[in-house]
């Protein structure tokens, strides 16, 4: 052994002999201030949680207090919209693939108003895991074809009515 290793086994067993040993202590009971505390915040979790449960549940259809649909507004405009697409492809100012890529810009506008949240840059599949876009994406889904091919097959007439039918419905 060297001389290091002797000092060292000297100290370790030095210290552990040199600390007292004592018989075990009953642990402290809490402060009655401690329980009040703990059971406050176990309550104020509870309500928390009520809350958030309350709040973000799925609710049925809401009109405002008048009785109208609180999207009106944004549905008359979003016709409109669809209603100048259409005029626009009738006229021959646009295409086939730009009158679709048109719609899909006007029915984002839409889901942007409905949802409150920006979907202009969402991809179908990322709109599809919102809750209740279903026809959105399936409509979305059908544009997607005419707006990017060389060539289509797609209907003019049936894609306006489409849009139509899920501003009206959705």
């Amino acid at each position: 052994m060297s001389a290091g290793e002797i000092v060292a086994g000297d100290l370790v067993s030095g210290v552990i002999a040199a600390a007292p040993i004592n018989d075990p202590v009953a642990p402290a009971a809490y402060s009655t201030w401690v329980w009040i505390v703990g059971l406050v915040l176990l309550a104020l979790i509870g309500v928390w949680y009520w809350f958030v449960f309350y709040r973000t549940r799925k609710r049925p259809y809401e009109e405002d207090e008048g009785g109208r649909d609180r999207y009106a507004d944004l549905r008359t405009t979003m016709l409109g919209q669809v209603d100048a697409a259409e005029a626009r492809y009738r006229e021959g100012e646009s295409d086939l693939r730009t009158l679709h890529l048109d719609l899909n810009h006007i029915l984002r506008e839409f889901a942007n108003g409905r949802m409150r949240m920006d979907t202009s840059s969402l991809t179908v599949r990322e709109i599809a895991r919102l809750e209740g876009t279903d026809r959105l994406v399936a409509l979305l889904s059908e544009y997607e074809e005419p707006a990017f091919a060389i060539d289509s097959d797609a209907e003019a007439l049936a894609a306006t009515d489409s849009a139509r039918a899920v501003v009206r419905q959705w």
